[in-house]
């Protein structure tokens, strides 16, 4: 698991008031849970917001300088502003006193290009992009989930109980829900015989169809011509 570093000064002043000269400042207000007492902060806003944009806050470990003082935390709670959203405040967790983690990692889908599903010209269908989970300790927090998709065919689906999680983890929720699946078409024609040779049996029918309309038409042609005699009878008897 990865970690980045943050500087952070203390906040002695509380207050919407404080709050608003600090964010003036190129700051972010944040607060670190602690059982000895929560320490308000502030931090860089470049610095923060740089790691934010990379989308895997909560899932690393942030080692904050504080006056001199290393301390490990965790993102809990990002709030954001709800026109620009860009950070506004952070919620932290000390990683030393903190027991469980809870976190939302992305989900990676490996090996696409060889799945059977994909080539037959399927898709996949994605329900969740991440996935919640607890972690006995920080560094056990992993920054995404990697699923193979190699071997997935179309119908195939894909559950929490087929997850591989590393040592430490385990899944939030206890269902088996649905992560993700294929998709879409099966065999096409070219690849299913059966459905060719019945493409070709429908395609010869027609023809005989055809074939058997035109002498009809033929004999209706001749009905006229077999009616055209009666006049000439009636010329005799003139």
């Amino acid at each position: 698991m990865s970690s980045f570093q943050l500087k952070a000064e203390k906040r002695e002043k509380l207050g919407s008031l404080e709050a608003r000269r600090i964010k003036l400042a190129g700051k972010i207000p944040a607060v670190i849970y602690s059982k000895n007492g929560n320490i308000n902060i502030s931090l860089d806003k470049k610095e923060f917001e740089h790691e934010f944009l990379k989308g895997s806050i909560k899932t690393r470990v942030a080692e904050l300088d504080l006056a001199g003082k290393k301390i490990k935390v965790i993102a809990h709670i990002v709030e954001l502003d709800p026109v620009s959203d860009q950070p506004i405040h952070v919620e932290l967790l000390n990683c030393d006193e903190t027991k469980l983690f809870k976190a939302q990692p992305k989900i990676n889908f490996i090996n696409q290009d060889k799945a059977p599903g994909l080539k037959k010209g399927g898709f996949l269908h994605v329900v969740l992009r991440k996935i919640g989970i607890v972690c006995e300790n920080a560094n056990s927090i992993p920054e995404k989930i990697d699923i193979d998709a190699g071997s997935l065919q179309v119908g195939s689906k894909v559950r929490s109980h087929n997850l591989k999680l590393p040592a430490g983890v385990s899944l939030e929720r206890k269902d088996n829900f649905l992560i993700a699946s294929i998709i879409g078409r099966g065999k096409s024609e070219e690849e299913n015989p059966a459905a060719g040779a019945a493409a070709g049996a429908a395609g010869a029918a027609a023809p005989a169809a055809g074939a058997a309309a035109a002498p009809a038409a033929g004999a209706a042609a001749k009905a006229p011509a077999a009616g055209a005699k009666a006049p000439a009878k009636d010329d005799k008897k003139k």
